[in-house]
């Protein structure tokens, strides 16, 4: 009977699945259980394959599975880029989408993405135990889907916090410039960059942060700490165990670490109510999600992944078991790789980030200074973006070798880049019950106003989708 199930398990793992060449070999759907959820939904968040988002989309499955948008791409998995890998189109295009967003978070937030809410950031299960990582893999998830129906071609670009730590101080980082998460003035306010001046859920005018004045970024000893881990209780770790529990606090957990970014990030980033105000929250989850994966795939099987704990997920309708899933990097987002260099290619692969090459450490990737940053200790090599090293200063001149920018990148300008983009809109406008349209045709939303205002928006008429509910393909039909 043991040998029985050994031979299942391994070939349930070596499965391979032919796919049509037009999607990406490392964009290709692994094989799907047909009784794994997801597959039909009435909301898009609560999709775990692509081909159930289709509909949401406006898109038709071609005879080779793939979903086919109006305008004849392909969707396709999200592709999670460390943020200065990204092309400039897929920055903008990042950005824009982000931007779209945000009124509607402001304006008519739906439950599933109110993190910043106290309930949800202080009172679930999000934080302090082991539905921590599943709860925010959920959570990330979600905001994808939000904004890839704003534009189908984006990602959540994680942010690899270890190359900042590198420098001497990583506030001079590029990805607190124009280009990326932008400046702050004397007071915190962000006030550069294409999330300058955002109001927040808290009634502020802009997004506030106070950065290096708590806690630390991620450093490669960390993510080294926390890969060595073999007990899943080391990484979905009791956080915050109280007198009696059985599982001590392990301090190397990723919780732990993790929360060091949210404080050393400061202002909105520090309170779990208040985080998800500032869009650094999301790139920063995005990474942490990476190292997550990166150890499941490492220290695991595929069976062995989505096994125990069934706590309830609130505010969402899933249990904790439900974020352990392999459905999310085998049908929806996939990560590129860390960027990397080494001695004979000393080159990361973007104009924002430097090879440092010396040292017993072996070669590594290091996000470019600022100029007027500090770059003690790099003199000499492409430290500064769009300048030079110069006893300790980033200093306008030429970039020496080995890496020479092609040409001059302007300054994003935020007003700009939205007049550039096609005006697609997001519109939060589905049934939450698969039952809506026969209550309405039964009279329900006069009869039975409350529930069907609230649940049923989209059949009672209350506002109007962005995709036709009369096709028979966006819901799934129940006979009550």
């Amino acid at each position: 009977m043991q040998r029985m199930a050994r031979n299942s398990r391994r070939n349930q793992e070596t499965r391979v699945v032919v796919h049509p060449p037009a999607t990406p070999e490392h964009l290709r759907p692994a094989p799907l259980d047909p009784a794994a959820r997801g597959q039909v939904a009435s909301h898009p968040y609560d999709c775990m394959t692509i081909t159930c988002l289709c509909p949401f989309f406006l898109g038709s499955i071609n005879p080779q599975g793939e979903c086919v948008l109006p305008n004849g791409q392909t969707l396709m998995m999200a592709y999670r880029k460390e943020y200065r890998m990204l092309t400039e189109d897929e920055r903008l295009r990042y950005h824009n989408a982000v931007t779209m967003l945000k009124p509607i978070l402001l304006s008519n937030m739906p439950i599933v993405l109110k993190y910043t809410s106290f309930q949800v950031g202080q009172g679930s299960g999000a934080h302090s135990g082991p539905g921590f990582l599943p709860w925010h893999r959920e959570f990330t998830k979600r905001f994808e889907i939000a904004i890839r129906l704003i534009d189908p071609s984006v990602a959540v670009p994680y942010w690899d916090s270890v190359m900042d730590s590198y420098l001497p101080d990583p506030r001079d980082s590029i990805f607190f410039s124009p280009y990326f998460m932008g400046e702050t003035d004397s007071f915190g306010n962000v006030v550069t960059g294409p999330y300058a001046y955002w109001s927040t859920i808290d009634g502020r005018t802009a997004i506030i942060r106070a950065l290096a004045e708590k806690g630390k970024l991620f450093t490669e000893g960390d993510i080294g700490d926390i890969l060595s881990q073999v007990q899943i209780e080391q990484i979905l770790a009791y956080t915050a165990p109280l007198n009696g529990c059985p599982y001590p606090p392990t301090f190397t957990a990723i919780e732990y670490t993790h929360s060091f970014v949210h404080l050393w990030v400061g202002g909105h980033m520090e309170p779990p109510e208040m985080a998800s105000n500032d869009p650094i929250f999301y790139s920063h989850h995005s990474f942490v999600d990476f190292v997550w994966e990166l150890w499941r795939q490492s220290r695991q099987s595929r069976w062995a992944r989505e096994t125990v704990y069934y706590a309830v997920m609130r505010p969402f309708n899933l249990i904790n078991r439900d974020g352990l899933s392999n459905l999310y990097t085998d049908q929806m987002y996939r990560f590129a790789p860390r960027p990397g260099c080494t001695a004979e290619l000393p080159n990361c692969g973007s104009p924002y980030l430097f090879c440092d090459a010396r040292g017993w450490g072996g070669a590594h990737c290091v996000s470019k200074i600022k100029l007027g940053g500090v770059c003690s200790g790099f003199e000499g090599l492409d430290a500064c973006f769009g300048g030079i090293c110069v006893m300790g200063r980033c200093l306008l001149g030429p970039t020496p070798a080995p890496f020479m920018p092609q040409m001059q990148m302007p300054v994003p300008q935020r007003v700009e880049i939205a007049r550039q983009q096609a005006a697609r809109h997001f519109v939060d406008c589905f049934n939450r019950n698969p039952c809506c349209e026969q209550w309405s045709r039964d009279d329900e939303c006069r009869k039975n106003r409350s529930y069907m205002k609230k649940y049923c928006m989209a059949a009672c008429g209350i506002c109007r989708p962005a995709y036709n509910v009369s096709n028979g393909i966006a819901f799934l039909r129940h006979k009550i």
